[in-house]
């Protein structure tokens, strides 16, 4: 195929069925954009390629940019007059014997799709040969129908279909073979007698039907065709490419309670002997390693979990590393490059961010560790937080190994705790604390005897006063009136 075809994607449209206001080329499906899906399959199959830009094209170019650098050029269509148009613009870029010609919004079609459409195109000797499936919902309106009769094929767009869609339920699926020779002749015949008023591609078939040129169809299944247009259809893609990432895992013994309410996306790596429980998103980036246990609702995102780890459910992991052995959660928050070292126990409603936490260390209830680096078997006491913003700029914290850091604890930063060192509870630390030493830094606790009644006099006599005022102010109201 590299040999002799190069590729053209189109990516042009505006996208209104989306209503959003932006081009849908960059939604995403499983995590990575629609349009990247196309434009890494053509260069799985080093085939040469062209992306028609129009509407947001910056965006749409910067996008492809980023993961295919000066591989593939671009070619704009300054005013959206259809998918004949379209390709009308690249023709100086031309030089293949045969064009590849794929919508951007075609995001689940395969290597073996196209090498068939190829394989059949060269063995009938096709001047066009294009891609059908049959649609699963006949009432759909996205798709142009291809009508065969004994005058010959052509594909009718939806907005000018008047038959039953029922009859004709074999469906155009946007991809397209095409020889440069019958581009070139034809292409110029191309007419605006249609309700959309443009021109369109699909035309080239009756073109061809009608000049005897030969007609090559290539049949898919519907799932791996389906174009989107609207929400409603990106998500209907998502369940089926989500399905087939939770299908690969699965055969490769992870383990999925309940799949159908799992998020995996692209470019992830789980391990075998790993739990995903309900409702767990992993998202693009991640790895989790073998044996672990991730309960329901917790998010992994851009981060790589140790072997032999549990992250109880609602906890939120992103951009960090934890290691193995590790204990995260319930509702814990790890993110902002931070490192969670082997055997550590992160635990209920602790945050930590940009932080190292070293082995076997414990912050196991209502802390926020931010900016801190922590050494081995450090306790921190429930409530502790380091204090790492003066307003003006993040200060560091470096609590050394076997450290013990009692509850409700202020660790205001700049500041180190030396090692094997202890902190009493309720403490507000501000100097550095030196190896071995306790840390006691709060008010001597004063007990005034037989104080308590006289302070709840002085309530009484408050709540006494206030409701006086009131019926004061009450009566007056009534007199009033």
């Amino acid at each position: 195929m590299v040999k002799n075809t190069q590729a053209v994607i189109l990516a042009a449209g505006k996208s209104t069925r989306f209503n959003t206001g932006k081009t849908k080329l960059l939604e995403k499906i499983c995590g990575q954009e629609m349009i990247l899906y196309v434009t890494k399959l053509l260069e799985r199959l080093h085939i040469p390629t062209v992306v028609v830009v129009g509407y947001q094209k910056e965006d749409v170019q910067s996008t492809i940019q980023q993961f295919h650098e000066n591989t593939i050029s671009f070619v704009e269509q300054v005013e959206q007059k259809g998918t004949g148009h379209a390709i009308l613009c690249t023709q100086e870029q031309w030089y293949a014997d045969n064009i590849l010609i794929i919508n951007g919004d075609v995001p689940l079609v395969t290597d073996n799709i196209l090498q068939e459409l190829y394989t059949q195109h060269n063995a009938t000797h096709a001047d066009i040969s294009f891609v059908t499936s049959h649609i699963a919902d006949p009432n759909t309106n996205s798709y142009g129908r291809v009508i065969k009769s004994d005058q010959g094929i052509e594909i009718i767009e939806p907005k000018d279909f008047t038959g039953d869609p029922f009859e004709h339920c074999c469906v155009n699926a946007g991809i397209y073979l095409i020889t440069k020779k019958f581009l070139t002749t034809y292409i110029q015949q191309l007419n605006q007698a249609n309700k959309s008023n443009e021109f369109y591609l699909t035309d080239l078939v009756k073109i061809a039907s009608e000049h005897n040129a030969t007609v090559t169809t290539v049949a898919a299944p519907f799932d791996y065709i389906r174009g989107i247009n609207t929400f409603q259809e990106l998500w209907a893609a998502e369940q089926v490419k989500r399905a087939e990432l939770i299908k690969h895992w699965m055969e490769h013994g992870v383990n999925f309670s309940a799949a159908q309410t799992t998020h995996v996306d692209l470019g992830v790596s789980i391990g075998a002997g790993t739990f995903i429980g309900c409702g767990v998103h992993v998202s693009q980036g991640s790895v989790i390693g073998k044996n672990c246990m991730i309960r329901g609702f917790a998010s992994i995102e851009g981060s790589t979990i140790g072997d032999n780890t549990t992250i109880e459910s609602h906890s939120i992991i992103k951009d960090s590393i934890i290691g193995n052995h590790a204990h995260i959660g319930p509702f814990a928050h790890v993110h902002g490059k931070s490192i969670i070292q082997d055997h550590a126990a992160i635990g209920n409603f602790v945050e930590i961010k940009n932080s190292t936490i070293g082995s076997q260390t414990k912050a196991k209830h209502l802390a926020y560790l931010g900016d801190a680096t922590i050494g081995k078997q450090v306790n921190i006491g429930a409530g502790t937080i380091t204090c790492n913003y003066s307003g003006i700029q993040k200060n560091h914290t470096v609590i050394e190994d076997n450290v013990f850091i009692g509850s409700n604890n202020t660790l205001v930063a700049p500041i180190t705790i030396k090692k094997e060192a202890f902190t009493a509870a309720g403490s507000t630390i501000t100097q550095d604390v030196p190896e071995q030493a306790l840390a006691i830094a709060r008010e001597r606790q004063i007990n005034k005897e037989n104080y308590a009644p006289k302070l709840r006099k002085k309530k009484d006599n408050k709540y006494s006063f206030i409701g006086a005022v009131k019926a004061h102010h009450d009566t007056s109201t009534s007199e009033g009136s």
